[in-house]
């Protein structure tokens, strides 16, 4: 069942070690990174993360000069097979939701997707 948790959001300056000394905060502060997604644009990193504890989390990255924010985003778990990604984003173009952002990774026989979009609610009803 795809589940609302929330996503930390990093903007920083792209440059070498920004995803390292991130990371490295919140492994200070003895957190577990669930689900990780970044890239550069602009001469800006931007970073997100899924914890396993984002009040740490955060506290820890802010100690280390990152402003953070937090937003909403729906987790589901679909079959590591041909296809499921495809059918799910089609579920959620029939809903009428547009997709902003998502990530997805998958070992063994199940994938983590992630996706932030413009109606998180509705899109948790459409998705297993």
């Amino acid at each position: 069942m795809a589940t609302l948790q929330k996503e930390i959001c990093i903007s920083s300056d792209n440059k070498p070690g920004t995803l390292s000394r991130a990371a490295g905060c919140i492994k200070e502060a003895g957190v577990s990174v669930t689900g990780c997604c970044g890239w550069g644009e602009g001469g800006k990193a931007n970073l997100y993360f899924l914890t396993d504890n984002n009040g740490k989390a955060v506290a820890a990255l802010q100690k280390g000069g990152y402003t953070c924010r937090e937003q909403e985003v729906v987790c589901c778990t679909l079959q590591n097979r041909v296809g499921t990604l495809a059918e799910a984003c089609q579920k959620l173009g029939q809903g009428g939701i547009n997709i902003d952002h998502c990530y997805v990774t998958a070992q063994g026989p199940n994938a983590l997707w992630v996706v932030y979009c413009n109606d998180n609610k509705k899109a948790q009803g459409l998705l297993p």
